[in-house]
């Protein structure tokens, strides 16, 4: 029974490993597909962000789905899905089309997510679950920081539409394998008469118009456009209205329920931090290796999985360390070790070596490791059979959102504080030629040199310092799980606690 569960296991995995990894391919490869999809510095984001707003929109109502349709349906029914939205991506010839099936491969593969995360809980006994767990996390979860560099590689030796390509023989064997060994029929009969369309459409309209306030917010001036006050006055409405029609229904899609648990809900506090420490800097690495290095995407995509492979190879060790020391001691050395890496990656220069910036990923790497696997840990144990899946799917929610609002907020403060800094900068500089510390000639061309020279610094300096706040900003962010751990509500019949 053990083996035949882990094979299950095996399959659930490998599918979240594809959908992982694809969302974070394209990072570092934007300037080549720019090029091949003629599309503009703000259109190119949403190559990525297309993929994690329709993650977002699924991922809560997976749980359900899985109910309705049964989780072996719903995985076929996702791998399918994404195999088609992949081969989409691959022949894609323009941005619109690209967009469109990056959605796509988003919304079917983001259903994998929570069916991943809650066969830990209900295949497995108790006494297996940090094995499986160390498991999931080693090969799992730390493939996020491994997409850039398989992009990279895939991008600079072969074709960017091999980024794509590559899914559809590996998701061709995961259908097959699906077809003939998961027989997971848990389909909960009569809830087709009871579906709860208010509550779908509330949320996922409100779902749409929070991201789509979260992308546009910057590009449009926040609320100085109508539009960003409308879509953020449909986002406030429709979740209030989908709060209290949960809340009052007798056949919720969502159990709101789930949050009453302390230890659930600290869970979900520390993902968030977890989001805002993983995934700003991946999206903010590339930004300094790209401008200021002049990196291509294979070595930018290098220094990005160096905290993926660190996160891979601790993964064992991790698991172990949770049955000697149990899950809060766990989650304060991650803690620890994140918020150690981050610090080093607010003093970075434009002489910063690759190997200081390497110990830093690696630190943050093993950090990340230990803080996933002591909070899911924590956060899902005390979670019943029966509401593993409404709780998988809350908790990878959680996740998605706060990576996709962390990010927005980082681009929008990067694009903020750089402008202060660089309006500082000339301003000094303007001060300095007025002393008289800056000899210019008569020379027109001298001069224009000059002035070409005192702006290219001025522009790099001005996005190292916006890069460096910003990671001071979230380092401080690593002190809330720490502190959190003092409230865990303690289970004596759980020693890993």
């Amino acid at each position: 029974m053990y083996r035949k569960n882990l094979l299950i296991f095996i399959i659930f995995l490998a599918g979240f490993i594809l959908n992982v990894i694809s969302v974070q391919i394209v990072s570092s490869s934007f300037k080549d597909l720019q090029g091949a999809l003629g599309a503009s510095v703000e259109q190119i984001s949403y190559v990525m962000s297309a993929s994690l707003i329709a993650e977002v929109i699924i991922i809560p109502f997976s749980g359900w789905l899985a109910r309705l349709l049964s989780t072996r349906v719903l995985f076929l029914i996702s791998i399918s899905g994404f195999i088609i939205s992949s081969l989409g991506c691959a022949i894609s010839s323009n941005y619109f089309s690209m967009v469109l099936f990056r959605g796509l491969q988003g919304f079917f593969g983001g259903a994998m997510l929570p069916i991943m995360t809650s066969s830990i809980y209900t295949l497995f006994d108790k006494k297996k679950i940090p094995f499986i767990l160390s498991i999931a996390a080693t090969f799992g979860v730390s493939s996020i920081a491994l997409g850039p560099i398989l992009g990279g590689v895939l991008t600079q030796y072969y074709d960017w539409r091999w980024m794509f390509l590559y899914n559809i023989p590996i998701g061709i064997i995961l259908f097959v394998l699906g077809y003939f060994y998961i027989d997971l029929s848990d389909k909960e009969k009569g809830l087709f008469k009871k579906i709860d369309y208010q509550g779908i459409c509330y949320l996922a309209v409100g779902l749409i118009s929070l991201l789509l306030f979260v992308e546009d917010g910057e590009k449009r001036d926040w609320f100085s456009s109508n539009f960003i006050l409308i879509i953020f006055s449909t986002s406030l409405l429709s979740f209030l209205l989908f709060f209290y029609r949960e809340l009052t229904t007798k056949n919720p899609v969502i159990d709101l329920n789930i949050f009453t648990n302390r230890n659930f809900s600290i869970g979900c506090v520390n993902v968030i931090v977890f989001a805002i420490t993983l995934y700003v800097p991946i999206f903010m690495l590339p930004i300094f290796l790209g401008e200021v290095k002049n990196m291509d995407p294979l070595d930018i995509g290098f220094i990005i999985s160096v905290m993926g492979i660190a996160w891979m190879l601790s993964g064992p060790f991790v698991g172990k360390f949770l049955q000697i020391t149990g899950a809060r001691t766990v989650v304060v050395i991650g803690s620890s070790l994140i918020g150690i890496g981050t610090y080093f990656q607010t003093v970075i220069t434009a002489e910063y070596t690759l190997n200081e910036l390497l110990f830093s990923q690696i630190l943050k790497g093993i950090g990340a490791q230990f803080l996933w696997i002591g909070n899911q840990y924590l956060s899902l144990s005390v979670v019943g059979v029966n509401a593993i899946y409404n709780a998988a799917s809350m908790f990878n929610l959680v996740l998605r959102l706060a990576a996709a609002i962390s990010i927005a907020f980082a681009s929008t403060l990067l694009i903020k504080w750089k402008t202060q800094f660089l309006s500082a900068i000339f301003e000094n500089g303007m001060g300095l030629i007025g002393n008289n510390s800056f000899s210019f000639n008569n020379s027109l061309t001298v001069s224009e040199n000059k002035n070409m020279m005192f702006l290219f610094y001025s522009e790099r300096e001005s996005l190292i310092m916006a890069l460096n706040k910003i990671s001071y900003l979230s380092m401080w962010t690593t002190l809330i799980p720490i502190v959190l751990m003092c409230y865990i509500k303690t289970d004596k019949k759980n020693i890993l606690y």
